[in-house]
């Protein structure tokens, strides 16, 4: 009875395995940056199908951005871009060249943030039954990074912190630089106007350490007040942290 079951269990990782190698494909580059005018404001992109069916793929770009909390928020942005071509079927085992050219505005004062995102869409109707059912079963999406450069890059984030509504102490960075900048191995202290001196531990940092913090957006993180702080009405916040544009 085991050995049945650990065969039928075999069976069906063997079987999704297969699918998933038959419906997947490759793309490259998966970060980008664009010059806002001139001839590297527009990139190709490679999509390999490695696959030994046809696929069908669809390309936009849509603008990025993220609240406080570190949740992305995506909006469609076709006039951006021009997308050639943007949508195709692509036969097994061949490449895919898909030439992105960035069309918004020339002057770029602080760093613009895209997705150029590529997604796996059914077969059109004309496709075999097997064909159109594996490509509904099995629907990949590259949401790529894609930025337009400024005229000038400035690297600066600033932190503050203060007592929120519900007593805890809330640390805010903010990036007011004018380029994207990820937070890596991000260290924060915060000291008080009473003398006192605290240095956040890995947990408290977790909310903001690694993320992506773009232009013009911040990220918080929340603690309990530490005894260090405990006589403090007013906070300064030092941070360091690796990453160069």
């Amino acid at each position: 009875m085991i050995t049945n079951v650990r065969r039928a269990i075999l069976l069906l990782l063997f079987l999704a395995v297969t699918l998933f190698g038959a419906a997947a494909y490759q793309l490259s580059p998966l970060n980008v940056t664009y010059d806002p005018t001139g001839a590297e404001s527009a990139k190709v992109y490679t999509i390999v199908n490695d696959s030994d069916s046809p696929i069908a793929i669809e390309v936009r770009a849509v603008k990025r951005s993220i609240d406080i909390d570190g949740n992305e928020y995506n909006e469609d942005v076709p006039q951006y871009f021009s997308i050639q071509p943007n949508k195709m079927i692509i036969r097994p085992d061949s490449t895919q060249l898909v030439r992105v050219q960035y069309r918004g505005p020339s002057t770029v004062t602080k760093e613009l943030s895209f997705r150029i995102i590529s997604e796996q869409i059914p077969m059109p109707s004309g496709a075999s039954e097997q064909e159109a059912g594996q490509m509904i079963s099995f629907l990949f999406v590259y949401s790529t990074s894609a930025y337009v450069k400024p005229s000038r890059v400035v690297e600066s984030v600033t932190g503050t912190a203060l007592l929120n509504d519900e007593g805890k102490l809330e640390i805010v960075l903010e990036n007011t630089g004018s380029v994207h900048q990820m937070l890596n191995s991000v260290s924060i202290a915060v000291s008080g106007d009473s003398g006192g001196c605290y240095t956040l531990t890995e947990e408290e940092l977790a909310p903001v350490s690694g993320q992506n913090l773009l232009t013009d957006s911040r990220l918080r993180t929340i603690i309990d007040v530490p005894e260090e702080l405990a006589d403090s009405t007013a906070y300064t916040v030092s941070l360091t942290y690796d990453f160069s544009y």
